[in-house]
């Protein structure tokens, strides 16, 4: 009897084992796709800031035009008479 229990104590430590070698290579496996998904993201973010960086710069541009056609159109360029 003692040895039958002792097989089966074998046994689930057995099976514990193989479980626990598959779920290492899981997580290893795991750990790869974060560091890939990681690092495209890191590269997506890069792209992302340089192209917000030039939107804001052409919109100042813009901005910055515009108030300086709207002042052309206002200003009065008739001699004042004295």
């Amino acid at each position: 009897m003692l040895d039958v229990k002792m097989e089966d104590i074998k046994e689930s430590i057995e099976t514990m084992r193989t479980r626990l070698e598959r779920s290492i290579q899981m997580l290893t496996l795991l750990r790869a796709f974060e560091a890939r998904d990681r690092n495209l993201q890191e590269g997506n973010l890069e792209r992302v800031n340089f192209w917000s960086a030039v939107n804001v710069a052409v919109l100042l541009l813009v901005a910055v035009l515009q108030v300086c056609t709207l002042k052309r159109f206002f200003q009065d360029k008739r001699p004042v008479p004295t």
